[in-house]
């Protein structure tokens, strides 16, 4: 939680109160010092041990008390706008065709930071829905996920969303939009209800999350979005696969002229996955939560779902996968084809990829060892993302908690990352990233994709030296965008999430989540050159330390 701002000595008036309190919130440095920030995007908030700048001269003139609270609260008003003290206020679509699965309206909730020109705009997750079972259950269980009838008028979100700086040092001054998930579509559909609109089967839902995207970024224009705004489409979970999927065709959208599109060709569009990242591989076990033999793999979903949700994939990704477009719905076959910059965010034991996984909470050595293959198999599909941030740790989401700016790789924290990634992206860039491989370490041979040869030997080796040039630009010098973690064993990341035990509920300390592997511990005791009895009664720091500097 951010800590709160301490409260000043005892106030002569509550008018006074109230200007002290508006300059407080606007970042602890007045009007000048606030309006400043907002001109620079990407400042790093001054330490709170730094000296004070020297005060604006003012007039010579003696002035009233009166008269001075009044100058105070003027240049307070006017540094600190009213609706950059509040919650994010709901706005529906202007678009009434544009709906969530119901038909009720879809829609955003927006606060504006006058004189930025930053936009994060966020996608929430929430999985999906892919044929009449699965929405139905989806329906009953998780409503909330499918209608707007709910929402409330105005909405307090953290993390890369709050206005608090302690809490999001990287864009608490920017304009926040946040989209609610109401599509159950990974924001991929364009399907319109079928004709029986008073069940809840899948005929009578709509489909529209790409839509949705659309529309929303269109409605921005009369909020303030203009021809000098830097949008960050940033989305978690089903939102972060959402991103990828909508990232260039927001580009498109805001620089085509009009009518088509916005008339803005100077707007910068980028793209922040969190989560999103998944796999398709084959599930660890056929019993899932509606059944025996109920599970489907990742794959397998997403094929049955898109035919339903009319999904709209990348024109490039699909055109490289024509007999195969569902695959444009795993990052690591999408991102080759996207052309706007991309930041990743994702644990390497990702808590959603294992229930898509269907390996259920891990106590078994079984489940450890195919966990632990995951691991490995997201660290082969990172090695040609340029800006990517993967702790080794077991848990889902991070952008909007909390604590999310404490996430840290060896010393450098996720909002630092991100503001390398800003100092190396001022613009997209024109030329998309290479592909890997088709598949991740450990799949079905039969599953890789063939690519074409090229015939031009001299353009392949001006490609390739291109690559190694921006590979060793991501990894080297004082702010690279690549951190991945290489400690392979999950939680061994000083900053991951606490795990607790899934049958007591209580925390698990390092040594147990070993012996959960099914491990010799003196084994591992051997490996790391130490004797049984220094492992068991090592400090977690102490064994952390050790780890991580046997994976360096």
């Amino acid at each position: 939680m951010a800590p709160s701002l301490t409260a000043p000595r005892p106030l002569l008036t509550p008018l006074l109160g109230l200007v002290l309190a508006l300059a407080l919130r606007g970042g602890g440095g007045g009007c000048a010092a606030t309006k400043a920030l907002h001109r620079d995007e990407n400042a790093v908030l001054p330490s709170p041990d730094a000296p004070a700048p020297p005060a604006s001269p003012r007039s010579a003139t003696p002035t009233s008390p009166q008269a001075a609270v009044q100058e105070m609260m003027m240049e307070a008003i006017k540094c600190c706008p009213v609706d950059e003290q509040r919650g994010m206020r709901r706005v529906f679509l202007s678009n009434p065709n544009v709906t969530c699965n119901d038909g009720s309206p879809a829609g955003f909730y927006i606060r504006r930071s006058h004189g930025s020109r930053k936009w994060i705009i966020f996608l929430e997750g929430g999985w999906y829905c892919y044929d009449t079972w699965s929405c139905h259950h989806r329906w009953l269980r998780l409503r909330h996920l499918m209608t707007s009838k709910q929402w409330p008028d105005v909405r307090n979100v953290g993390g890369i969303l709050s206005t608090a700086p302690e809490e999001n040092p990287y864009a608490w001054n920017a304009n926040h939009v946040l989209v609610p998930y109401c599509s159950s579509d990974s924001w991929s559909g364009a399907s319109a209800p079928g004709r029986d609109a008073s069940s809840s089967s899948p005929s009578s839902f709509s489909f529209m999350g790409a839509l949705i995207v659309q529309e929303v970024v269109r409605d921005l224009v009369a909020h303030g979005l203009h021809n000098e705004s830097h949008i960050l489409l940033a989305g978690t979970s089903a939102g972060g696969t959402g991103v990828m999927l909508n990232v260039d065709a927001v580009q498109e959208l805001v620089r085509a002229p009009r009518p088509q599109g916005l008339g803005l060709p100077q707007v910068a569009v980028r793209g922040l996955v969190d989560s999103g990242w998944f796999l398709d591989r084959a599930p660890f076990s056929l019993d899932g939560p509606y059944g025996p033999n109920r599970a489907l793999s990742a794959s397998d979903a997403v094929q049955q779902g898109m035919s339903m949700w009319r999904a709209r994939v990348p024109a490039a990704c699909a055109a490289h996968y024509r007999a195969e477009p569902w695959r444009c719905y795993f990052g690591y076959r999408l991102y080759p084809t996207i052309r706007a910059p991309l930041f990743i965010f994702q644990w390497l034991f990702d808590e959603a990829q294992m229930t898509a996984d269907n390996v259920g909470a891990p106590v078994t050595k079984q489940q450890w060892d195919f966990i632990h293959k995951m691991g490995d198999n997201f660290r082969t599909t990172f090695k040609n993302v340029s800006a990517v941030f993967a702790p080794s740790c077991i848990a889902h989401t991070v952008l909007t908690k909390r604590d999310w700016a404490s996430v840290r790789i060896d010393r450098v924290t996720l909002p630092a990352a991100l503001r390398c990634w800003d100092a190396r992206h001022p613009g997209p860039h024109t030329s998309p990233p290479t592909m890997v491989s088709d598949s991740p370490a450990g799949a079905a041979p039969e599953e890789k994709h063939k690519r074409k040869k090229s015939n031009n030997r001299k353009q392949r080796k001006g490609q390739a030296e291109g690559r190694a040039r921006a590979e060793r630009a991501a990894t080297r010098g004082p702010c690279p965008s690549r951190h991945v973690e290489m400690c392979s064993w999950p939680q061994c990341s000083h900053s991951c999430p606490k795990l607790h035990n899934p049958f007591t509920g209580e925390e698990m300390d390092f040594i147990e989540l070993l012996k959960s592997f099914g491990l010799d511990m003196a084994s591992v005791a051997n490996a790391l050159g130490i004797d049984i009895h220094t492992l068991n009664n090592m400090d977690h720091e102490e064994l952390l330390n050790l780890l991580t500097q046997q994976a360096n």
